[in-house]
């Protein structure tokens, strides 16, 4: 089974087995692949496994995925390719592969042809994640409570009033 080994910056290690044709990385607890670091986006990227290969594609993360420094939206699984996740080191192992560090791990491939990796993203058009931002109130629920007990004192003193009238 593919998986990939992981390093912290303050050198914490990791695996996660990729055990679907579909898995959700990031920081938040929705995800399928979970990393609890601040340099890791709340829904950073996916993995993908297209029948032949594994396919990472950045959803437009803030700390972004890159391979030897380069930034990279999409990027194709290579035998023992290293890459960040944030500030991550990452490296990809394939079915059967040993799961030791190799000396030297060799650079993944960045999807250059046509196809998914090669469609811009368009910030503008993200859903699925909830609001940017919390929507402010006006503040003006403390005059409507004023306003609601002050109806309740008036009609009481006119209760009151009808009452000692009669």
């Amino acid at each position: 089974m593919a998986k990939i080994q992981f390093t912290t910056p303050e050198g914490a290690t990791g695996e996660i087995e990729l055990s679907a044709e579909r898995l959700t990385l990031g920081r938040a607890d929705d995800n399928s692949i979970v990393i609890p670091h601040e340099s890791v986006s709340s829904h950073h990227g996916e993995f993908v496994f297209d029948g032949a290969a594994w396919i990472f594609t950045d959803l437009g993360s803030t700390n972004g995925t890159s391979v030897s420094g380069q930034r990279v939206e999409s990027l194709e699984m290579a035998s023992a390719g290293a890459f960040n996740i944030g500030h991550i080191e990452c490296v990809f192992y394939g079915d059967g592969e040993m799961a030791e560090t190799p000396a030297y791990a060799a650079p993944s491939r960045t999807m250059t042809s046509g196809g998914y990796g090669d469609t811009p993203i368009d910030r503008s058009r993200r859903q699925g994640f909830g609001p940017k931002s919390k929507p402010k109130g006006h503040g003006y629920g403390i005059f409507y409570l004023m306003a609601v007990v002050a109806l309740a004192v008036c009609g009481y003193a006119a209760f009151t009033f009808m009452n000692l009238s009669a």
